[in-house]
Formats: C-alpha cells, sequence, structure tokens
C-alpha cells in the first residue's frame, strides 16, 4: 500500500489533467479571537442581521456605538462588540438551562407558548437559535450589571443639578414661573353674553370689597380648579395660555386681574400668588430625566472600564485590516 500510495505521489501530477481555472473567492476570514476562541467574518455578518432583535434584548444596547451608528456602524465596531459579548459570558457564563428557563419566564409572563414566540421571531426575520442565543448573552449582560456595575453607578442630586446648569439653563433662556388662583365663568353656563358678563362684574365687586378669592371661587367659579379654591399651584410659563400669561405678568403678587378671556367662550379672574424664575420649577420637571441620562451615561462608562481590565486580563487578539 505505502509503494502505491508514493507512486501515485510521484506520478500524479503528470497523469492528471490540471484544474480548470477558478475564480478566487474568501469563504470566510479570521477577524479576531478572544482566549482561542475565534471570531469570523460570518461572526460579523450574522451580528449585523441580528441588530434589530439586539435592540430589543441587550441591556447594554443603548448608548453604544451599535445602538448610535446602526446598520452604518465600522466591521471594527461590530467586532469590538462581539469580543466585549465573548469577554462577558467568558466573566458570567450562562448555561443552556439557564437560558430555556429565562425563556419561559419571557413566555409566561407575555402568555405566549413556544409556537406563538417562533412564529413571532419568524415574521421578523430571526429564528429561534438567533433568540436562544441573543438571551444567554443578554443574561449574561444582566448578571455583569447586578453584579459587578449596579454599586458603582451614583447620581446624587448635586450630580442632576450641576448637569442642569451646564447643559440645559446654561443654552437656554431663564424663563418665570406663575403661581395664580382662578376663577372661571363658562358662556355654557349663561342664557347670554351678557348675563355672564354681568357675573363677572359681580365677582369682582365682590372681591372689592373685601371678600376673599377662595369664597368668590366657591360662590362663582364652574371649573374644576374650585375643588381647591381656584389654586393651580406653580406652573411654567411656556405651559400657560397667552391670555393668561398676559393677565399674570401685569399683576404684582396678591393683585386680581380685571375679566379676560372671550365671552363668547369663557371669563376668567386670576389671582397672582407667587411669581419667580423659572428656574427651580423647570428643573423639577426634568430632573428625572437628567438623572436617568447621567446614570444611562455612567453605567456605559463603568462597564467600558470593566471591559477594559477583562481585556487586558484576556488574550484578545484583533486581524489586521485587510491589504496591510
Amino acid at each position: 500500500m505505502r509503494t502505491v500510495f508514493l507512486a501515485f505521489l510521484f506520478f500524479g501530477p503528470f497523469l492528471l489533467a490540471p484544474p480548470a481555472q477558478a475564480e478566487a473567492r474568501l469563504l470566510d476570514r479570521l477577524e479576531a479571537s478572544v482566549n482561542a476562541s475565534p471570531v469570523l467574518r460570518s461572526d460579523l455578518i450574522q451580528f449585523r442581521k441580528t441588530l434589530p432583535l439586539r435592540a430589543q434584548l441587550d441591556p447594554l444596547f443603548g448608548g453604544s456605538a451599535l445602538a448610535e451608528r446602526g446598520a452604518q456602524a465600522s466591521d471594527e465596531d461590530v467586532t469590538s462588540a462581539i469580543i466585549q459579548d465573548l469577554l462577558i459570558l467568558s466573566a458570567f457564563p450562562v448555561t443552556d438551562a439557564e437560558v430555556e428557563q429565562e425563556i419561559q419566564s419571557i413566555q409566561a409572563a407575555n402568555r405566549i407558548d413556544r409556537s406563538k414566540l417562533r412564529g413571532a421571531l419568524s415574521q421578523q426575520g430571526f429564528t429561534f437559535e438567533n433568540y436562544f442565543e441573543l438571551i444567554r448573552v443578554s443574561t449574561a449582560k444582566r448578571n455583569l450589571i447586578d453584579r459587578d456595575i449596579r454599586t458603582k453607578v451614583t447620581v446624587s442630586e448635586e450630580d442632576v443639578r450641576n448637569h442642569y446648569l451646564s447643559k440645559v439653563a446654561k443654552s437656554s433662556t431663564p424663563a418665570k414661573a406663575y403661581h395664580p388662583k382662578i376663577i372661571v365663568l363658562s358662556r355654557r353656563n349663561y342664557k347670554s353674553e351678557a348675563a355672564l358678563k354681568e357675573t363677572s362684574e359681580r365677582a369682582l365687586a365682590a372681591l372689592k370689597s373685601g371678600d376673599s378669592f377662595e369664597e368668590v371661587v366657591a360662590r362663582y367659579s364652574d371649573d374644576a380648579s374650585k375643588e381647591n379654591g381656584g389654586d393651580l399651584g406653580t406652573l411654567p410659563e411656556e405651559q400657560l395660555s397667552p391670555t393668561i400669561r398676559s393677565a399674570l405678568s401685569k399683576l404684582k403678587p396678591g393683585q386680581n386681574s380685571p375679566a379676560v378671556g372671550d365671552p363668547k367662550t369663557a371669563l376668567m379672574i386670576l389671582q397672582l400668588v407667587a411669581v419667580a424664575e423659572g428656574e427651580d420649577s423647570r428643573f423639577l420637571k426634568i430632573k428625572e430625566e437628567l438623572r436617568n441620562q447621567l446614570a444611562a451615561s455612567e453605567y456605559q462608562h463603568q462597564i467600558q472600564l470593566w471591559l477594559a481590565r477583562q481585556e487586558r486580563l484576556a488574550s484578545v487578539h484583533r486581524a489586521p485590516p485587510p491589504g496591510r
């Protein structure tokens, strides 16, 4: 057998016809490796296909380069994302049984069975296997957040206030905030516009005679604010109608306005309780939104620090770009 084999090797090139010329075609390419686990060009292609599903499942997707660039993300962005997934899975491995348990919990929460889940995924162009592996990665990332990151993310009241002053208040014109009380007389409750005007004059006369605003509200107002003595609380001026804003801008605290509005719809009498620069009310309105923004940014920062440490400890290699 050995002699025949050697003969074949010797005579083969002369006996076999040369193959037809074929165009070279790249079947796959090694883009990187993490602790000897390869990252192939085909992995990048598959990763891009599942970006919409990752946006739904991946707790670290928001705020990332992939979320910002989407389908326009570079191969380098995608390779880095895959490396990060492998680093996280290495530190927080998730078994098939844990993935299955997580999927069953999701099915129970959404009241769907496995066939309906598969059907929903298929309609979006994904396989159950895509979903299964993304749940594995997402679970590992939640474990990372819960066990290592969450305790390192703190956003104080001072942090939120400083962010507001430097990023929001600095770039906008300070607004006023008004604290008014109101008496509303609706046209639909009167036989004529004249009757409406006459009632507004009686209400104004009662105020001038010394009746408290709350007493006149209880006697004449037909607005829901009547239950609160006509008190509207403190409101930024941008939330007020032009008519009310104009009337309040002419008053000093404690003063009452004349009847304003359109007698075809409603007349209003306003009392200005207080006025202040609107920064505090505006800040209170968006404070939690700013806190969430700062927290999301800090989460990304802490995660990037964690990934950088893990990459230094792991064996990570990236292939040079083609042509180099």
